[in-house]
């Protein structure tokens, strides 16, 4: 997380209009209802120090950054402190955070990434309750607050929440008045965040909202982090499913371990021609399909905890010690697997700004994007034609700094003109 934000990996995409309009209003950029609760905590960092007066956009940049990263990540980190003790739900939370966060968190700046922390720690808080507490109540009627607008997964995510508070309090006999209270007020939001996703959906923010993100959904392939994280937790969900037994011993592993081996080697695919190699913005094709994939990991760990749980056999062989140890190593390997791919993508993205600020401070005015070194792979890849002069406008160091404009055929939306942008008076880029 503070490497990420030193390396201001929150301006990736969106995240470049957020500085700048966050800069230019020194308020909160809140235009979506939807997901306002989640955008506006990440702001808070950045506010603040707007507030306070500092003006360099480079630190600026770094707190928007550290904003949007802090959130889940403190979600997550809470979620690993409540199953430190158990090896499988330790195990089950490794994958989440393997298979999901760290597979599709480029794009920090989409609410999704704070929705399904919020799905895992809920999850958690509730699998691994023994009793009712207050302060147990009271964090779920607080983060249950968050995810009423956070994103349009609370549509199934929500309720599955809500019904997993209302288990818990029928299968704790002792229910405390406070904590009891607590825990059913924490229903609710969940199911106002259900309402409020459904909302969202039926009046979208755009006529073309929907079209795109399930067009999107179907590019989930191009992730190829995403595809070899998922081979590998499909083979172990397989294999447990038809041969529970033989989880005590190496096979299923060393199966899996292939998807995980290339996982790891992944970043030697950029020496080749092909497209097929991780890629910073095939991290937002996989955020759809990622969602249903945290709801199957909630569900399963809440099948583990229950009374139903001895039904099935691969539950059972899961509570020997030798398959959790398994089980448990083997989540650890996701993550580590997916380490040398998102150091790979950080630092070319750390390339990327580099040539932007570079390219901008050498050239006054219009400078057009075919004339540098953006159009050249492998930078190109990294480029979202609609963000150029918001990221120009952000790296400038004085305001006789140029604009990069858009590719010559790009004909689409963009937040202000490159010709004309947006002043932003003392507001600069200092290194």
């Amino acid at each position: 997380m503070l490497w990420h934000s030193w390396e201001c990996r929150g301006l990736f995409v969106d995240g470049s209009a957020f500085l700048v309009q966050i800069a230019r209003r020194e308020w909160f950029f809140d235009f979506y209802d939807p997901r306002l609760y989640a955008m506006v905590l990440g702001q808070v960092p950045i506010i603040t120090a707007v507030f306070l007066g500092i003006t360099d956009l480079h630190l600026l940049a770094q707190l928007l950054s550290l904003g949007l990263f802090a959130v889940p990540t403190a979600l997550y980190h809470l979620a690993l402190l409540r199953v430190k003790d158990d090896p499988v739900l330790l195990a089950a939370l490794l994958a989440a955070i393997g298979v999901v966060f760290m597979t599709t968190s480029f794009f920090i700046v989409g609410e999704y990434n704070t929705a399904y922390a919020i799905g895992i720690v809920v999850a958690v808080r509730l699998v691994t309750a023994r009793e009712l507490t207050i302060g147990d109540g009271a964090f779920l009627v607080a983060v249950g607050l968050l995810a009423v607008r956070a994103y349009e997964v609370m549509l199934y995510l929500g309720p599955l929440l809500a019904v997993m508070i209302a288990w818990t309090v029928y299968r704790i006999r002792s229910r405390p008045l406070v904590a009891t209270v607590l825990y059913l007020i924490a229903i609710l939001p969940f199911l106002g965040g259900m309402w409020v996703a459904a909302d969202s959906l039926i009046h979208p923010f755009s006529q073309d909202h929907l079209s795109r993100t399930a067009a999107t959904a179907l590019d989930a392939w191009q992730n190829v982090q995403f595809d070899l994280a998922m081979c590998a937790a499909l083979v172990i969900f397989g294999w447990a499913a038809i041969r529970p037994q033989d989880l005590a011993g190496r096979r299923p592993y060393m199966f899996a371990g292939i998807f995980l081996f290339l996982l790891a080697l992944s970043p030697l695919l950029v020496l080749t021609d092909s497209l097929v190699r991780p890629h910073a913005k095939s991290q937002y094709t996989a955020r759809s399909i990622a969602g249903l994939v945290v709801a199957t990991i909630v569900i399963l760990m809440w099948l583990y905890t229950s009374s139903l749980g001895a039904r099935f056999a691969a539950l059972v062989a899961l509570r020997r010690p030798e398959v959790s140890r398994r089980m448990l190593a083997f989540g650890c390997l996701m993550v580590l697997a997916v380490l040398p791919s998102n150091i790979y993508l950080t630092l070319e993205w750390r390339s990327y700004l580099e040539t932007v600020r570079s390219v901008v401070r050498s050239h006054n005015g219009v400078i057009a994007f075919e004339d540098t070194p953006l159009a050249q792979r492998p930078l190109e890849t990294l480029v979202e034609s609609w963000i150029l002069p918001s990221q120009s406008l952000a790296l400038r160091a004085k305001r006789s700094d140029g604009i990069i404009a858009p590719p010559r055929e790009f004909n689409a939306w963009q937040p202000f003109p490159p010709a004309e942008p947006y002043p932003l008076g003392l507001y600069m880029w200092r290194d």
